[in-house]
This record gives C-alpha cells, sequence and structure tokens, in this order.
C-alpha cells in the first residue's frame, strides 16, 4: 500500500464514511490513543511566592491570587494570575487554576501522596478563564474539593458554606496580574530563580516516567 504525502486528493468530501475514509498514511506507532481524563503527574507543584500575593479568607477555605511572571528576556516572558486554594490557616493547598502561558490549565493538589492532576483549559469552548473559574468555585467547590482529596473540606463546605462575597475582588486581583507592570523582568527572574531552587528541592518536578503523558 502506498500512502500519499497530500491529503489534497480527498476532495468533495463532506465528513469521513466508510465507503469514503481520509486517504491512508503510515501508522505512528503500535500504541493506541488514550482518552486522558487529567494527567496524573508524581510531583508537587513549585509553591507560590508570598510577595507577589494577595490573600482572601472565606470561612473554612482562603484563596490566594499570585501575580506570575516567568522568563529571561521580554520576548521570552509570560505573566499572569496563579488562583490558589487553600485551607482556613494558609497551610494546604487544594486547586489552583493558572491563567498564564499559551496553554492555561488548573491542578487538583493530592497532598496526601505529594502528587497533582493536570488538566488543560480550553478557550475557546469554555471563554476566558477567570470568569469559569469564579464560577467553578461557586458553584462545584465541594465537588472540586473532593477531587482533591479534601473528603473532610468538602463536607464542611456543602454543610456550611463559606464567603463568596470575596470571588469579585479574587477576580479583580487575577484580572490585575495580567496587565504589564514595571516590575514584570525582576518577577520574572525572581519566578525563574525560585522554580530552578524548587527543582533542586524536589527533582521531580515536571517530570513523567517514559510512556506517561
Amino acid at each position: 500500500m502506498t500512502y500519499p504525502n497530500e491529503i489534497s486528493q480527498w476532495e468533495n468530501i463532506m465528513a469521513a464514511t466508510m465507503e469514503n475514509p481520509p486517504p491512508p498514511t503510515a501508522p505512528l506507532s503500535n500504541r493506541q490513543v488514550d482518552t486522558i481524563r487529567g494527567q496524573y503527574h508524581k510531583f508537587m507543584l513549585i509553591p507560590m511566592i508570598e510577595q507577589h500575593s494577595r490573600w482572601f479568607d472565606a470561612g473554612p477555605i482562603s484563596i490566594a491570587v499570585e501575580a506570575r511572571a516567568l522568563g529571561d528576556s521580554p520576548e521570552r516572558m509570560v505573566r499572569g494570575p496563579s488562583i490558589h486554594v487553600f485551607n482556613a490557616d494558609h497551610t494546604e493547598e487544594y486547586l489552583r487554576f493558572d491563567v498564564f502561558g499559551q496553554v492555561l490549565h488548573y491542578h487538583y493538589i493530592l497532598n496526601d501522596v505529594n502528587h497533582n492532576i493536570l488538566w488543560g483549559y480550553d478557550p475557546d469552548t469554555n471563554g476566558p478563564m477567570i470568569p469559569w473559574a469564579m464560577a467553578a468555585l461557586r458553584d462545584r467547590l465541594p465537588t472540586l474539593l473532593r477531587h482533591a482529596g479534601a473528603e473532610n473540606l468538602a463536607k464542611e463546605v456543602q454543610e456550611q458554606g463559606w464567603d463568596t462575597s470575596v470571588l469579585p475582588e479574587v477576580a479583580k486581583a487575577a484580572t490585575e496580574a495580567l496587565a504589564p507592570r514595571e516590575d514584570d523582568m525582576i518577577r520574572a527572574k525572581e519566578g525563574m530563580d525560585w522554580m530552578y531552587r524548587w527543582k533542586e528541592v524536589h527533582p521531580q518536578f515536571n517530570t513523567v516516567e517514559e510512556g506517561e503523558y
């Protein structure tokens, strides 16, 4: 069987059917595609930088908005907020929404095993991420906490509620973190140095085993 280099021959076909399949190409490998419900990562996320963060206490939980910046030059820098969801005393993080870089994403943080589950965010389907994250926290926080293994806290939030009145200010702080600032490159260098320090003490950070995603 020959495999054409171009698919332009496949013309005037509205959709692939058994009678009109796309042109055949060589298989990429013997490995089949898996449908991914989050990427399970066997490492802990980098701690936030306190001096670039603003706290919002909200009853049984607290939220921190960190103004992140990473890069070694203005052309190679990314900036934006990380929205962190902690317990009330700021000692244990369960959720993180990262609104920066080319691929927006969020994490469930599994503190009992020091792992995390990463989900990419699709703005084309869901719209801007900050309003989406605020709606998820407002409407589905107990479910999110359970996915992070925080069953007791999820039950407390479900039974007693939490102070959702902080969400407009959380959204405002997160939106402000998207804007350029005079100290962008200072924060970007601090962010890179902080990441390298974390890599030194937690060498499995940002690594996966062979064959994992």
